[in-house]
């Protein structure tokens, strides 16, 4: 199968031009099955369109790329075929919070499991966690893969059969290998011992909105301040724009002037959750951390910016006006 074919298909799928991706399918059949330089089988790279590229904040996508999906897999395509990084189809799903496109995959055949980044733990619903997509997550969860203590935490399920007393079982660290989605975010030398996983867990569920895990975690030990990769609870609950997280969270001792490193390696370096607020418009959350007392004149460590400026630089205009009306 040559490459020039898979390229035409791909194009097709994503312009959704069905009637050229038909034509190819007929006439090229073995298409489904080539892949190109990165490992994306057709399939995978329709997807990846579907989704506006791996788009966030998501994007719906024509309905004709959807459909050149289902063509695509209805020609017999693998759903569970990943790139060379570990990336499956059902992965695309997960991290944009497709719920529709991740059930028509799972009804194809797609696997639960997945090895993202070469990780035991990488699977599609990890990925969904990670970026608090708890729609598309419940749908993968059945059953959790892998089935950890940051998985039940962010899911709002039951977490004391991870725990021996005040030990936390080894069932608390399974998949916990995957922890960053994509190379761009730093290595991390993990210990997994019993704070560094109820920290993690805590974030995990700020980000999912989970309270009754906030509950529970904090009453364990978990640090309400921890930063144990890349972001505090704080900042996380801020990225879902999840305001009842966000304030269980200041309610709890969280500092919102807490100065940390998060995201990719060159996103935020000292900076605050205001700071992630004013560039995503979490507005909800915004207008929280100013209510709550958040400094909106605190500059980051890398450009020495304020919130406003994050807002400036990212074109946030619900931002911006939110930011001078509090000058």
């Amino acid at each position: 199968m040559s490459t020039e074919a898979l390229h035409r298909a791909a194009q097709a799928a994503r312009a959704g031009d069905l009637a050229v991706l038909d034509q190819i399918l007929r006439e090229e059949p073995d298409v489904v099955r080539a892949r190109d330089h990165a490992g994306f089988t057709l399939l995978g790279l329709a997807c990846n369109a579907a989704t506006g590229d791996v788009a966030l904040p998501p994007v719906p996508g024509l309905a004709e790329q959807h459909a050149a999906v289902d063509r695509i897999l209805a020609a017999g395509a693998d759903p569970s075929a990943a790139c060379h990084a570990g990336w499956a189809p059902l992965h695309a799903a997960a991290m944009t919070g497709h719920e529709g496109l991740a059930r028509r995959l799972l009804a194809a055949g797609a696997s639960r499991a997945g090895q993202l980044l070469g990780c035991k733990g990488g699977s599609p619903l990890s990925l969904a966690l990670f970026y608090g997509k708890r729609q598309v997550a419940e749908v993968l969860a059945a059953p959790p893969i892998p089935d950890s203590l940051r998985t039940a935490a962010a899911l709002g399920r039951p977490l004391d059969r991870f725990l021996d007393g005040e030990r936390l079982t080894p069932a608390a660290a399974e998949g916990c290998d995957f922890y960053r989605p994509l190379p761009v975010f730093p290595e991390w030398q993990r210990t997994n011992d019993r704070q560094e996983l109820l920290d993690e867990a805590l974030c995990w569920a700020a980000r999912n909105g989970e309270l009754g895990s906030l509950d529970k975690l904090v009453a364990l030990g978990a640090d309400p301040n921890a930063n144990p990769y890349r972001g505090t609870p704080l900042l996380w609950s801020v990225y879902s724009d999840n305001v009842a997280a966000a304030t269980w969270l200041l309610d709890h001792g969280a500092d919102p002037d807490l100065r940390h490193d998060f995201g990719g390696a060159e996103h935020g370096k000292g900076a605050v959750a205001l700071h992630l607020a004013a560039q995503y418009s979490c507005l909800g959350c915004l207008r929280l951390l100013l209510e709550r007392g958040a400094d909106a004149n605190i500059r980051d460590a890398a450009y020495a910016s304020t919130p406003l400026g994050w807002a400036e630089h990212s074109g946030a205009q619900d931002s911006i006006e939110i930011l001078r009306a509090a000058r």
